[in-house]
């Protein structure tokens, strides 16, 4: 047992003197496992009970199917990942969009509380829609030592490459409310699909027998075209007319605000064309809500009355029927699936969680 604990020792000290010395500067693969174990003549479990105590001192990073890494290290990091005896605070990064009333709290807080309950710290970041803004913060969490990430991509054509390379590199990630077509990476998110097919069924079942659906524009965006496939395809199995599908700017303005001029123009002139045709709107957003209720008293169109009107997600209270994405479940999942990365047990890879309709009760 004695010659054991020096040869972990010696192991241990050689390789942070290395580190010290910046023979394996910040970023440095450090030798295999293997190559560790043949060099110094020792087992593998003294290799491992080595590293370990490292990687506890926060000097290195395992990548699990890559190998290992000396941590970028500064002032800021080590005060974030130490606690007061010394130990490393285990945690895990989250990066959204964004969070409102109307998607997003319920989810963040349930991560929140999952992670704890597993032993973890979340930090959370956000993107605001915008990509270096998003690569921005993945770089400080990861440079900020986290086991694993979380992320909601920005919307765009092309993926960001800080993401796929993480990816590749094997790092632990979870893609919530987007899949990422081509690219093998666990997922979490809305069954978006089902969730307008019920609609279409929710506004049949109340009379309506020609739609509309409102979108804002789908760019590389996976969510929004699983609604409009949903839209249409239940749509022809109903025997339901449909107009072309009308497209709105997407508002990147998170507060609260009158609704963006140019689409209740848009949206006016649209309601004022179909007005006399149309008995049913369904919205792939709740943020096109306000447009298009402005547009309508404007031209009176009925909108709410005569032209019924559905939309995912929406505010606690909210007086329209509308499918409301189950945050609570999509986050138990979501630190499940990255919690079975960290350890290497996962298994499953692509979750679709049903939504939930809410009606209107003077329906």
């Amino acid at each position: 047992m004695a010659r054991d604990n020096f040869l972990y020792m010696q192991l241990y000290e050689d390789l942070k003197k290395k580190i010290e010395d910046n023979v394996y500067g910040e970023g440095t693969k450090i030798p295999s496992d293997e190559e560790l174990m043949n060099k110094f003549g020792v087992s593998m479990i003294t290799v491992k009970k080595a590293l370990s105590m490292l990687k506890d001192e926060g000097l290195l990073q395992r990548i699990p199917g890559v190998g290992t890494y000396v941590i970028e290290r500064n002032p800021v990091n080590e005060a974030i990942t130490r606690v007061n005896n010394g130990s490393v605070t285990k945690m895990i990064g989250l990066v959204l969009e964004h969070v409102s009333s109307s998607f997003g709290l319920d989810l963040l807080y349930k991560i929140d509380r999952e992670a704890e309950a597993n032993g973890y710290k979340l930090i959370t970041r956000f993107s605001y829609y915008n990509r270096d803004k998003e690569t921005e913060e993945i770089d400080f969490l990861v440079k900020s030592q986290i086991a694993g990430l979380v992320v909601m991509p920005c919307h765009g054509v092309y993926y960001n490459p800080k993401i796929l390379k993480l990816i590749l590199e094997g790092f632990p990630v979870v893609v919530i409310d987007k899949k990422l077509e081509g690219i093998s990476v666990p997922s979490v998110r809305t069954d978006n699909k089902q969730a307008i097919k019920t609609l279409v069924q929710y506004l049949y079942e109340q009379g309506c027998r020609c739609l509309g659906f409102f979108s804002s524009e789908i760019v590389g965006t996976s969510s929004l075209q699983e609604r409009k496939n949903g839209f249409y395809d239940e749509a022809a199995e109903l025997g339901i007319e449909t107009l072309p599908e009308f497209t709105l700017a997407f508002d990147e303005n998170i507060y609260e605000h009158p609704p963006c001029e140019e689409n209740v123009e848009k949206a006016a002139k649209y309601l004022t064309l179909n007005k006399d045709k149309i008995d049913g709107i369904i919205c792939a957003e709740y943020s096109l809500m306000p447009a298009i209720m402005e547009a309508s008293k404007r031209v009176s169109a009925g909108v709410g009355e005569s032209i019924r009107i559905c939309c995912v997600d929406g505010p606690e209270g909210l007086a329209i029927s509308h499918m409301k994405q189950n945050e609570i479940e999509m986050a138990s999942k979501i630190v499940n699936l990255l919690i079975s990365q960290i350890n290497g047990t996962s298994t499953e890879t692509d979750f679709m969680v049903p939504a939930i309709l809410r009606m209107d009760q003077s329906c």
